[in-house]
Parts: C-alpha cells; structure tokens; sequence
C-alpha cells in the first residue's frame, strides 16, 4: 500500500484501490474496505468516480456487487507499452540524425489533443528552448504538432480544432482554423512541416512522421534549433534529412516505405 504522509490523501486511496484489484480483484465493497482500512463512505465515493471515469467495471453475481479493473487502465498499459517500444527502435535513428544535423532531436506523439514529447536527444546550444520529455503542447504551436494532426480522419481533425484552445504564442503562431487547415494540407501532401517560431520566437523546426505497419502517422520526428542553426539557406538540407531519418524509423516500426507510398489518414 502507499503511504499518504504529504500527499493527497483521496488520489493515494484511489491508487490504494487499483492496486489492490491489480493482485485480488474483484473484489465487493466490503472486502475492499476490510483490506485497504479505507473508511466505508471514501470508498463509496471512490469506487463511484473510478468507475465514471472507467478505470473500475463493476460485476454483479448473485445480487452482489463486486469491482475489476476497467478498460481505461488497458487503455493507458497499452499506450505507455506502445511508448516504450517506440523509443527502443527509434532511439538509433535519433541520435543519428543529432550527429548529422548537430541538433537536438525529438519524439513526439499525440495524446488528448496535445503533442507530447516521449524522447529527445539533447545538443547543448546557446539560446534554444527545448521541449523537455513529457512536455505537451497545443497542436498550432510546433512542427511536430502539424506533422501529427495533418494524419487525423476529417471527422477527428474537426472534433480536435473545435474542442482545442489554439494560443498564440508569438505573431507567427496559426490560430484561425481555417488558415490552420490549409497549412495542414500543405503538410500532410510535402511530408513535412516547418515551425517558423511558432512556439518561441528564434527558435525553428522541422519534423517529419513516423508511420507504422499500416502506413499510419503514430509519432513524428523532430528537430530544433536557432534561426542560426536553422536558416534559410541550411533548411532544404535539413528537410532532407529529417524526412529520410523518419523513413528509416518508419521502417523499424514495420513500415515498407516506397517512393509512391502516402500515409493513411488515422481514424
């Protein structure tokens, strides 16, 4: 069990529960309250808002309630699994294109409507904000985000421009969803997209999309630097090689990647 000394007494009780289940469920409501010590009225709120949210499913067998770990727990094993698998076969190719590049590199995926950073591998440079892992940004303010949402189905892509708050964070910052859109399919047909200081001014990326077995966007590849390290002149280089190291992780994540072959929209 977790101790709650200094911490948030109803999350780590929460926790405490989800453990438990873990290793005995299902579990009724009484034999939680005898084996956590948790008193009676918590664990009925408790039990309550894990199920909303679906991280518990409640069974009912000869008239008695029992609880089991729900398909939001599945749901966050899996994606922290598929992260973790990612990073193992694209890590390589990273540092790789660090080398060639002489900047620093980032993996991004998308979750909840945010990019999230899942790796990076650092160059020390003078004046360069960099996304630290774990980091989440919206969509409209980095190269990765554009690569990412520029994969989404229409249906998904129109949920997430209306449900997103898109800030802006400097004057070069896209926030009309409109303006947004025609970036994104400008992205989505060069395989590519460029933040011309959009999150930071001074600061420019280039990334490019990772696709799975299924020729489908899961991560994007990224590099960051200055307006001296990413100028005018050096970015067609640079795209270059962005696009051919995320080719070559694309292909360590089971993709057959050819001349003609385009990525499918995620659904």
């Amino acid at each position: 069990m977790i101790s709650d000394g200094g911490l948030v007494k109803s999350l780590v009780r929460g926790m405490n529960i989800l453990q438990l289940l873990s290793v005995r469920g299902p579990l009724t409501f009484e034999q939680i309250i005898a084996q956590t010590k948790i008193p009676r009225s918590s664990v009925f709120r408790l039990l309550n808002t894990l199920e909303t949210l679906r991280y518990l499913e409640r069974e009912n067998g000869d008239g008695v309630n029992s609880w089991s770990l729900g398909l939001e727990i599945v749901t966050l094993a899996n994606s922290k699994l598929f992260q973790l698998n990612l990073t193992k076969r694209v890590r390589a190719t990273m540092e790789d294109l660090a080398e060639r590049t002489d900047l620093s590199v980032q993996l991004c995926v998308l979750h909840s409507g945010k990019v999230m950073y899942i790796d990076h591998v650092k160059k020390e440079k003078p004046l360069t904000l960099y996304a630290e892992v774990g980091t989440q940004l919206p969509i409209n303010v980095c190269a990765p985000g554009m690569v990412l949402v520029a994969a989404l189905e229409r249906k998904k892509l129109d949920r997430l421009l209306k449900n997103e708050v898109l800030p802006k964070n400097t004057p070069n910052t896209p926030t009309d969803p409109k303006e947004l859109r025609k970036i994104l399919k400008k992205v989505a047909r060069q395989g590519f997209a460029i933040d011309n200081q959009q999150n930071a001014m001074g600061i420019r990326c280039v990334a490019g999309p990772i696709l799975d077995h299924n020729q489908c966007v899961i991560a994007a590849l990224n590099i960051t630097g200055s307006l001296s390290d990413i100028s005018d002149e050096r970015i067609p280089t640079l795209v270059e090689q962005v696009k051919a190291a995320a080719e070559k992780a694309s292909e360590k994540m089971g993709c057959i990647v050819s001349d003609t072959s385009q990525p499918k929209r995620a659904r």
